[in-house]
């Protein structure tokens, strides 16, 4: 089949092109975030930092507490929690907007909001909900949070007293200040802009190699895949012509199949299949010899069981090309009946595959609808009626009854044609799908 341009290189600056920006969007973005979640974490050493003097600052206040006046442990940290914060350590980073002591055993000592204007409730919910953390001295635990739609850093921390022992845990949710929360963003931001501008920036660079790579690839592909195409025609009308002393049998009949098997609804994969099947599905009789292959009369038992091995042998030749195993289907099939009568397995039903229960009917509808040195055409009403005695039999009742929803158009644009129209219109067929093939490389 002439060589056409399939519209690959159409798609391919646009697909270059698209597929370049959105990795680089991609790549931005999972640097973005990493920028993002590294601040974070410095945030989060700076609230440990935060959180282990203020609680050393506690400690003195709480001692001093417990020496003044003589209240329990419990007590003395509940007072120092409500007291003015005068003595707290302020951090550009945020502040402890609430606080909790307890024991290694769980038992709560105290908790109370550091922050005045804080609503506490939202904070003491979570607290309840959570489960009670015990990290060990010198190693801090923390997560981040979100309350009421703003960023926390959770952290507990092992106080130790004179001892070395632990003597209570101290928990605080540190919210984070507006400045902090403000350049994260705009750390990550400008980490996106850098990484997809650098990103973008080698592309452009790299845009014209890609390029001319895949357009050789893409020219290479096309080439290949006319080059195949041709193998088919050449292959498929010698074998046609050896036949009949015509290829239009070949074109006439895959032009039908094409057209049932839309009708059926078989996807673009199973129609490049069925298209090299319908081309070649006699391509066996190659080794037949003359003698029976060009006999006038009818077949005797003994030349009809040669005649039926073009079968295996049209097998043998199409699974030499890797190409072509998606043809089996037809080649190995097309003689098959619906009820198991045919050849060579006898497959009855759904065994037989679709492409040869679409292909049996419009290659029988073929061969009585047009003109054989040996008989004259069928009418059409003869045809039709010849099909129809064979419903349930030789064909597929569902897949006849679609054929015979569109026969009569198809008899009147195809039926006894034998110019070089046929060859035009199989070749836009082909171009519709295996142009869909070679546009996966894009």
């Amino acid at each position: 089949m002439p060589a056409k341009q399939y519209g690959l290189k159409s798609v391919i600056h646009r697909t270059l092109a698209r597929r370049l920006l959105l990795g680089g969007i991609f790549i931005a973005a999972v640097f973005s975030t990493t920028t993002y979640l590294a601040r974070f974490d410095d945030i989060g050493e700076a609230a440990i930092v935060h959180a282990i003097n203020g609680v050393e600052q506690l400690r003195v206040r709480v001692r001093s507490i417990e020496e003044t006046a003589g209240t329990a442990l419990a007590k003395a940290i509940q007072q120092a929690l409500v007291e003015e914060p005068d003595y707290r350590v302020v951090s550009r980073f945020g502040h402890f907007s609430y606080a909790r002591f307890y024991t290694p055993d769980g038992q709560t000592l105290a908790q109370a909001a550091t922050d005045s204007s804080a609503d506490t409730a939202p904070f003491e919910n979570l607290l309840q909900q959570s489960s009670l953390q015990f990290p060990a001295l010198d190693h801090p635990w923390s997560e981040s949070i979100r309350i009421n739609d703003r960023p926390y850093i959770r952290l507990v921390l092992a106080v130790a007293d004179q001892t070395g022992a632990v003597a209570v845990y101290a928990e605080g949710l540190y919210q984070l200040s507006d400045a902090a929360i403000a350049a994260t963003r705009s750390a990550a931001l400008r980490t996106a802009g850098f990484v997809l501008l650098i990103v973008l920036s080698t592309s452009l660079l790299l845009y014209p190699v890609i390029l001319s790579l895949i357009n050789r690839l893409s020219l290479f592909s096309e080439r290949l895949l006319d080059a195949n195409l041709d193998t088919i025609k050449v292959l498929g009308n010698a074998i046609a012509k050896r036949d009949s002393d015509t290829d239009a049998h070949n074109y006439r009949v895959t032009l039908y199949t094409i057209q049932l098997a839309e009708a059926v609804g078989l996807d673009a994969p199973s129609m490049r299949g069925l298209i090299k099947g319908a081309f070649l599905h006699d391509v066996g009789k190659i080794g037949i010899r003359d003698n029976i292959l060009h006999k006038p009369g009818r077949l005797d038992a003994g030349e009809f069981g040669i005649m039926k091995t073009h079968v295996d042998k049209g097998l043998e030749i199409i699974n030499r090309s890797g190409w072509l195993t998606d043809a089996v289907g037809v080649v190995g099939s097309h003689h098959e009946k619906y009820d198991g009568s045919g050849y060579p397995q006898q497959l009855r039903g759904e065994q037989i595959p679709i492409g040869a229960r679409i292909f049996a009917i419009t290659d029988v509808f073929d061969a009585l609808t047009s003109r054989r040195p040996y008989k004259e055409a069928f009418s059409f009403a003869e045809t039709m009626q010849i099909l129809d005695e064979g419903r349930g039999t030789h064909f597929d009742p569902a897949v006849l009854d679609l054929f015979m929803d569109h026969a009569r158009m198809l008899y009147e644009r195809y039926g006894g044609r034998e110019d070089e129209g046929l060859h035009a219109e199989l070749n836009d067929f082909v171009h519709r799908y295996f142009a869909v093939d070679l546009d996966m490389l894009a």
